[in-house]
């Protein structure tokens, strides 16, 4: 048994060196350029004290929720304890790079705890590395997906077993710290605290816990938002803003095509002078409001466009075609994640037969993590934080059928010895 623990820790040490070998970057000599991210300029503005505000860089358009605080926080620090020179950018690019090494080392554990095989998380880890997704410091993609591999452990582990004081809190600080890191996941939530009702050993006080707490850990930005626009906004207030970028006559499904074409820059206040001038007069909220009516207005006279540009986001999201905009997420080899998206179907129907409370899991974030990412503008980083659930499944199916041979050949010996008899 130590042997076999022993040789686990040798493979998981063995991913992590090769997930480095792989992706490692060159050492930065020189700041990075890194003008036109508004996570970067939200950090620089925090850096500078002028508090959380000032996203685009066309004009300063004051304070700000166009982006979740979690990851713009934590560039600050970066910058305020190393600067944004040669020092800084390699602490944010190897910490990155570091995220997907832990990321891709808890996929085999994970696989295990889900009762889908330690040497099934190893195939998804490997099938990450093959696929050729590097890690994106530009964005919190990275970090989201680590978190809510995190969560995936807490899910299962409340589902199958009871649950402790401990395990409760640390829950709901992943899930507060994942909505304050990308909202988006607020779809999962929901359907989680449903299935815990019907599925979960917990007790009520329990889960009314595991449903409130992480509500608790984001009151603060909340009613900071609240205080700065004078008006609830949960997180941030940008999706007024990227339904219209997304959803009007020069619209592409893809950001990459939108960018080249100039539809972004026509459209989007980061690039467009004019837009940011109506931010910063209007506020940030008041003119995402206006960016929801105009988009919900040209939805519905076009809904035929709107449906077809939709269906091309939803293909794309699951599907993604090979992306030359490294700064917004790349895969390099797509067609190894389009295989393991194809396998991951009928491997639903095995975990489903054996091994169920982690086929809950793996179902709640494919299906209740994308939606909204069907209608806005796809980049693939969109889909980053639930690759594992795509890359675990694949690897299931591929394991079960390996399975499923070895025992066929096995029967099969057997009988033929047994005539030899």
């Amino acid at each position: 048994m130590r042997m076999t623990e022993l040789a686990k820790w040798i493979v998981l040490t063995a991913l992590g060196i090769m997930t480095i070998a792989v992706y490692h970057p060159r050492y930065k000599h020189s700041r990075m350029e890194v003008r036109g991210f508004e996570t970067f300029a939200l950090a620089q503005s925090l850096a500078e004290h002028r508090g959380f505000s000032d996203p685009f860089q066309t004009l300063p358009t004051g304070p700000s929720a166009h982006f979740p605080p979690l990851y713009p926080a934590y560039l600050a620090l970066v910058l305020m304890a190393f600067g944004s020179g040669a020092v800084g950018s390699n602490i944010i690019i190897w910490t990155v790079l570091l995220l997907l090494v832990l990321q891709l080392m808890m996929l085999p554990i994970l696989a295990k705890d889900l009762g889908l095989g330690f040497w099934t998380g190893v195939l998804a880890a490997l099938a990450w590395i093959a696929a050729g997704i590097p890690p994106n410091f530009f964005w919190e993609s990275n970090l989201a997906a680590v978190l809510v591999i995190g969560i995936a452990f807490c899910m299962h582990g409340a589902i199958s077993r009871p649950l402790s004081t401990s395990q409760i809190l640390i829950s709901s600080t992943l899930w507060g710290a994942l909505l304050l890191l990308q909202p988006v996941a607020i779809g999962v939530l929901p359907f989680w605290l449903l299935l815990l009702h019907f599925r979960s050993q917990a007790s009520r006080l329990q889960k009314i816990a595991l449903g409130l707490l992480p509500m608790i850990f984001v009151a603060p930005w909340i009613a900071r938002n609240f205080v700065r626009f004078h008006q609830p906004v949960f997180i941030r207030d940008n999706l007024g803003l990227e339904l219209a970028v997304s959803n009007n006559p020069c619209a592409y499904p893809l950001f990459e095509d939108n960018d080249r074409s100039g539809c972004f820059a026509l459209t989007h206040p980061n690039e467009n002078y004019d837009e940011a001038l109506k931010v910063q007069q209007l506020g940030e909220v008041a003119y995402n409001r206006v960016r929801l009516r105009e988009a919900v207005n040209w939805i519905t006279a076009n809904p035929g466009a709107f449906a077809t540009l939709s269906a091309q986001r939803f293909g794309a999201f699951w599907f993604p075609p090979r992306s030359e905009n490294k700064s917004n997420g790349i895969i390099w080899r797509p067609f190894v994640v389009h295989l393991f998206t194809l396998l991951s179907i009928p491997a639903l129907f095995f975990m489903w037969r054996n091994a169920r409370p982690g086929a809950y899991v793996v179902l709640l974030w494919l299906a209740f993590f994308p939606p909204i990412y069907y209608f806005i503008q796809f980049m693939d980083r969109y889909r980053y934080p639930i690759f594992w659930a795509t890359f675990l499944s694949g690897s299931y199916f591929i394991a079960e059928v390996v399975r499923g041979l070895l025992a066929g050949s096995r029967q099969a010996q057997g009988e033929v010895a047994n005539r030899i008899r």
